[in-house]
Formats: C-alpha cells, sequence, structure tokens
C-alpha cells in the first residue's frame, strides 16, 4: 500500500494565483501590456522559487517543451514524442542523434542552478551544435552606437 507522506502533504502551499487584471487580453498601451507580464512573471518567478514536490517533473516537462521549440527553429520534423523517444530509447553510452543531443542539453540546463560561467554556456552551446566564441562574453567592454555599454548595471556580479 502507498502511504502519503507526512512531510510531504503538510508542507504543499498553495501555489500563488496571477492577478485578474494581470490575466486580462486587452492591454489598452504597450506599457500596460508589459506591466501585466511582468505580474504574471512575478507570479511564475514565486512559484519556481518555491520548490513544491513537483518541481521537478515540472522543470523536465519545461525541457522538454524548450527542447521542441529548438526543433521546430531549426526546421526539424520531431515533436515532443520523437525527442523522448530518441532519448529513452537509446542505449546507454550510444548518440542520441541530434534530436536526443538537443533534448539532452536541455535536461542539463533544468538540471543545474541558473547560473552563468563562460564554461556552462561553452558547454550547452556545444550540446545545442552551437559555434561559440568567447568574445560573446565581452559584450559588457563595447558601447553600441550612442557610446552606451552594452550590459546591464550589475551585469558582473551575474558572470563568471
Amino acid at each position: 500500500m502507498i502511504r502519503l507522506d507526512q512531510a510531504i502533504a503538510t508542507s504543499v502551499l498553495t501555489p500563488p494565483t496571477v492577478p485578474a487584471w494581470a490575466l486580462a487580453r486587452d492591454a489598452p498601451s504597450d506599457a500596460a501590456a508589459a506591466f501585466q507580464a511582468g505580474a504574471a512573471l512575478a507570479s511564475l518567478d514565486t512559484l519556481a522559487r518555491a520548490l513544491p514536490a513537483w518541481a521537478g517533473a515540472w522543470r523536465q516537462r519545461l525541457a522538454l517543451n524548450c527542447a521542441a521549440a529548438s526543433m521546430r527553429l531549426a526546421g526539424r520534423a520531431e515533436d515532443e514524442a520523437a525527442l523522448r523517444d530518441a532519448w529513452q530509447l537509446c542505449p546507454a553510452g550510444a548518440d542520441p542523434g541530434p534530436a536526443g543531443t538537443i533534448f539532452g542539453a536541455w535536461r542539463q540546463l533544468v538540471l543545474q542552478p541558473p547560473a552563468v560561467s563562460a564554461d556552462r554556456l561553452a558547454k550547452v552551446a556545444e550540446m545545442l551544435g552551437l559555434a561559440w566564441d568567447n568574445e560573446a562574453l565581452r559584450f559588457d567592454e563595447r558601447p553600441d552606437s550612442t557610446g552606451r555599454k552594452l550590459a546591464p548595471e550589475g551585469y558582473d556580479q551575474y558572470v563568471k
């Protein structure tokens, strides 16, 4: 018999809800739409940081959705079912093929903490089949056409 773990049962929080005004589809302006999107993202961020018991399954599902979107952007025909098959039916140590490799990259991204480093970006770019150039990390030192730096304020605290 399967028993309910009381620690999980008592620690489950009610998921945060998005305010009704943030769900309105008829924003009067672009600024209002951006504000509503920010409110929805804040609710989603609160939910993700709460680490509910089902967060791991949710992240894996997001990885599958992102891999399927990557396949569509790359002009490939693999959908979620084909990606799962490419990953799950591949023998251990064998090459999962392009679809399985892309899905594997997304799975790795959801398993690791959200930190940025040159090594991690290079590894993910390699797994996604993208060319990597270390100059991409130096955008904070180059000005745009108006002479302003491209990096947002506080950028260096996130890149190690």
